[in-house]
């Protein structure tokens, strides 16, 4: 469901949950990781019977949560097949709409599954079409997935078991220098566009309302100059560039206070469209580009 690939996918998820974008910290840094960083992460691992209930905890916190695929075949009976429903099911209908502003194309394992096999996709070794990770590697990803999860389950994780999920990744982190997330040839480009971002006040917020539509008044549709802006990346070895950048943004929009509504009926694809070009900026199509930037630039303060 998730992949590095399809980060803006991800970052549609993470930047409509509560604690989302703290999970996106932790992926933009894991993102950063190499070989040299793994012992210390292992050495921060818990015994496995010390993670087993806060695990627990974790599974009945997010056994509720909802997909969009699960919450649109719930609109069904409501709205009739003719798509208009009477109005005793309005009520119904606008339950099930609001779910679907804050319900995930993707679940917790999906993410895990991208974490451990994309993010970490160097550390396993292969042979025979077979893939293993030997203890350090193991231990050292089982920190990340337990700090990514507790983010993901905030705020309805239990603060004890989220506490002892998260405080080895952050004892880790102590003890390793500082690690960026590489960016690519473009990066002054892209970090500026995030600051720009996150400097955003309620006012700025509100107004990307009119990129929105512009973007959507485009002659170019924005799923195909995405597309476009994904195969670049892909063919230019920045795949984990955009991603990147696609979770900074995330980090960048939380901060400037952009609501799990607004993200959902527009605002997220129309920042992240943006991002994702300015990483292939050099590579992308000037029709691609234009579709993906102009809209964002025309709505954006000025600096």
């Amino acid at each position: 469901m998730y992949s590095l690939v399809s980060a803006p996918v991800l970052g549609f998820d993470l930047i409509r949950r509560a604690g989302g974008a703290e999970a996106a910290d932790v992926l933009v840094t894991a993102l950063a990781l190499g070989a040299e960083h793994l012992p210390a992460l292992a050495a921060a691992a818990r015994p496995e019977q010390d993670r087993a209930e806060a695990w627990a905890e974790l599974a009945r916190a997010t056994k509720d949560d909802a997909t969009v695929r699960a919450v649109a075949a719930g609109l069904g009976p409501a709205t009739g097949s003719s798509g208009a429903g009477t109005a005793g099911d309005a009520p119904a209908t606008l339950a099930a709409l609001r779910r679907l502003e804050v319900s995930g194309i993707g679940g917790l394992e999906d993410l895990l599954t991208c974490l451990r096999t994309d993010v970490f996709d160097w550390a396993w070794s292969r042979a025979g079409g077979v893939a293993v990770q030997d203890e350090t590697a193991s231990r050292a990803v089982s920190v990340v997935c337990d700090a990514v999860a507790a983010a993901y389950a905030m705020p309805r994780l239990p603060a004890g078991s989220r506490a002892l999920l998260v405080s080895p990744w952050r004892d880790a982190l102590e003890q390793l220098a500082p690690v960026a997330p590489c960016l690519g040839p473009n990066e002054e480009q892209v970090r500026a566009l995030l600051a720009r971002l996150s400097a955003l006040d309620a006012r700025g917020l509100a107004g990307l309302s009119d990129g929105v539509e512009a973007s959507r008044r485009s002659g170019r549709p924005w799923a195909v100059a995405v597309h476009a802006a994904s195969w670049a990346a892909h063919l230019s070895g920045r795949t984990r560039c955009a991603a990147a950048a696609q979770l900074l943004a995330v980090s960048a929009l939380h901060r400037a206070g952009l609501s799990a509504r607004a993200a959902a009926y527009g605002t997220w694809n129309l920042a992240s469209g943006a991002v994702h070009a300015l990483v292939v900026a050099d590579l992308l199509g000037e029709e691609d580009r234009e579709a993906l930037v102009g809209p964002l630039e025309l709505a954006l303060p000025t600096a």
